[in-house]
């Protein structure tokens, strides 16, 4: 939503909260779940299916497909690929084998123009842009179509959701970043209902045990088929219910995303829930997606999308060992995403999975999607608390640094265009998570340090943790 309906969604009641989540449920289950998504998931069922041979050789052709749409329809691709030696002969007769020989594509040049990456039929009137912060802590800005929207729920329907025994179709919960209970609430509901999907939506910024019981009685009210959603959030909730010994709805399944599911938070959520919990891997550039399968393993899928896992000097990684993860995407056709750095560490596995999907690649492990909580002075966690700098463009780099539960540093990169106003809104923006109790502090750096493996951290907590959760044990009675 912009920024103006959002003002108006705050200041408006909960029963005209309740409406525009309705609005807007209503065309986000047209755009993802309408045109081409039926046939889309069950081409993904059936690819499952296949041959080796058939497919590689299907996988090629998306491929090739891809990169002759780039060079083509895309200035940027054209003059890159010729600068490397590729022409459009080679392209139609491209290979997998092939793929190393195209250019990385850096994060700074999406960062810095997206448009760059358009096809010249949509340069003039690109489809909807969608800005993340992703781990880097600054937006990046990703166009996509409902098409290409409903290959990205196919493909999880296919091999997510069902896998997990469940459907996006079913009811569910999810708790993720959207602030639809504004902060200044101090009651229940902390949820909001969008009748379309049967998404019962929970604030992540409510969290805390003296609001839990009431996320366990509309948790026992929906009585969702699936819980959805950020890990941590997910995981938090489950550890205050199991703290206090709720008694609470089990769901067929738990498929968390946007983090990594460390074990101990899986074995509270498979506890308390007294269910399993599946693990997503992907990003809003809708490149790649990695899921999880019934036998614990993180499966990708080259028919979506291409992953590379990379050394420091451009060859692939072996078996168990750790490099950068590059993508390229199959789903979007309009904003082009070819050897993206993602900026991302994982592993491929050193063993095949024993579910004998041997077409889809396992990961073995993967680093860098588990970010820091910064912790309210009222006890709350709040997750993806990078979400500060989306749509300020005067923030070239933004990083949280949590020095005490009521004290934030924020350390920002400015550009030219860095003012007051982006001021203002980073200070509003942490006062509507955390409250008017903390103190925040913004310094501008001429850059920000990395860390000694070369990632970047967004947030950064130096307050005591709470311990780790235990791994999976009774549930309370």
């Amino acid at each position: 939503m912009s920024k103006v309906l959002d003002r108006i969604y705050a200041l408006s009641p909960v029963w005209i909260q309740q409406l525009g989540v309705g609005a807007y449920g209503w065309y986000w289950a047209r755009r993802r779940l309408g045109g081409v998504f039926d046939e889309t998931w069950r081409a993904y069922v059936d690819r499952e299916g296949w041959p080796p041979d058939r497919f590689h050789d299907f996988v090629e052709e998306q491929l090739r497909v891809q990169v002759l749409r780039a060079y083509r329809e895309v200035a940027y691709y054209r003059a890159a690929f010729r600068e490397h030696g590729i022409s459009e002969e080679l392209l139609n007769r491209f290979h997998l084998e092939d793929l190393p020989r195209l250019p990385l594509l850096e994060k700074s040049t999406v960062r810095s123009d997206p448009n760059v990456l358009l096809t010249k039929s949509v340069a003039k009137t690109p489809p909807p842009a969608f800005s993340t912060s992703g781990t880097t802590g600054t937006p990046i800005r990703v166009y996509l179509d409902s098409k290409a929207h409903q290959h990205n729920i196919a493909v999880r329907e296919a091999r997510s959701f069902r896998w997990a025994g469940v459907s996006v179709r079913d009811s569910r919960s999810m708790i993720g970043g959207r602030l639809v209970v504004p902060k200044a609430q101090s009651q229940p509901p902390f949820w909001r209902y969008n009748h379309w999907e049967k998404q019962v939506y929970f604030s992540a910024f409510h969290i805390s045990p003296a609001n839990v019981p009431d996320y366990v009685s509309a948790l026992n009210r929906f009585q969702p088929a699936v819980m959805t959603g950020y890990a941590s959030a997910n995981f938090f909730l489950a550890r205050i219910i199991d703290e206090l010994g709720y008694q609470v709805h089990a769901p067929r399944a738990i498929i968390t995303s946007s983090e990594r599911l460390e074990p101990p938070m899986r074995g509270t959520l498979d506890s308390v829930f007294r269910t399993r919990a599946y693990e997503e891997y992907g990003s809003i550039e809708n490149c790649a997606i990695a899921t999880e399968c019934e036998k614990g393993r993180l499966h990708t899928h080259p028919d979506f999308g291409i992953m590379e896992i990379l050394r420091p000097d451009g060859q692939p990684t072996a078996p168990g060992e750790l490099g950068e993860i590059v993508v390229t995407g199959f789903a979007n056709v309009q904003q082009i995403f070819i050897r993206y750095r993602i900026g991302d560490l994982a592993a491929w596995a050193t063993a095949p999975c024993p579910c004998g999907r041997n077409s889809l690649p396992v990961i073995g492990e993967l680093v860098g999607r588990q970010e820091d909580t910064v912790v309210g002075p009222d006890g709350r966690e709040t997750v993806r608390f990078h979400g500060l700098f989306v749509d300020l463009p005067g923030v070239a780099e933004g990083q949280v640094v949590q020095e005490a539960l009521d004290r934030l540093v924020i350390n920002v990169v400015p550009t030219p265009n860095f003012s007051r106003v982006d001021k203002e809104t980073i200070q509003a923006r942490v006062i509507a998570r955390l409250g008017s109790a903390v103190s925040v502090e913004i310094r501008e750096l001429a850059g920000i340090p990395r860390e000694p493996n070369g990632k970047f951290r967004a947030v950064i907590s130096r307050v005591q943790r709470r311990p780790a959760a235990r791994t999976p044990h009774g549930h309370p009675a």
